[in-house]
């Protein structure tokens, strides 16, 4: 199983385990309208076709916190947010890969 941990709680986090909207935005403390600009711009990827029926992993849950901190901090729109997260993604990809290839891995 994959997980993450949340920095707040210190629980491991699933990327199986799915939670309905109003769960996530419970778990987030942050209203639907907020976590649905998240949807259109980027940041998270919900499962489902329509907005009744979206799903989000608990993994998500961390992806949340770390775009408040980018908009709060940089002080990044949704968007921004976004592309400074699909950055981070692939810089930590990268590492992995480079931590692969120096110890003879492919």
């Amino acid at each position: 199983m994959s997980g993450k941990e949340d920095r707040v709680s210190g629980e491991t986090l699933s990327e199986e385990t799915r939670l309905e909207l109003t769960d996530f935005c419970e778990r987030c403390g942050l209203p639907e309208a907020v976590i649905r600009t998240y949807v259109e711009e980027g940041v998270l990827e919900a499962q489902g076709g329509d907005v009744s029926r979206w799903r989000f992993s608990e993994v998500s849950l961390v992806r949340v916190q770390k775009a408040r901190r980018l908009e709060r901090d940089l002080r990044l729109n949704p968007a921004g947010a976004a592309l400074a997260l699909e950055l981070m993604d692939q810089i930590e990809q990268l590492r992995a890969r480079l931590a692969r290839l120096e110890r003879g891995e492919k």
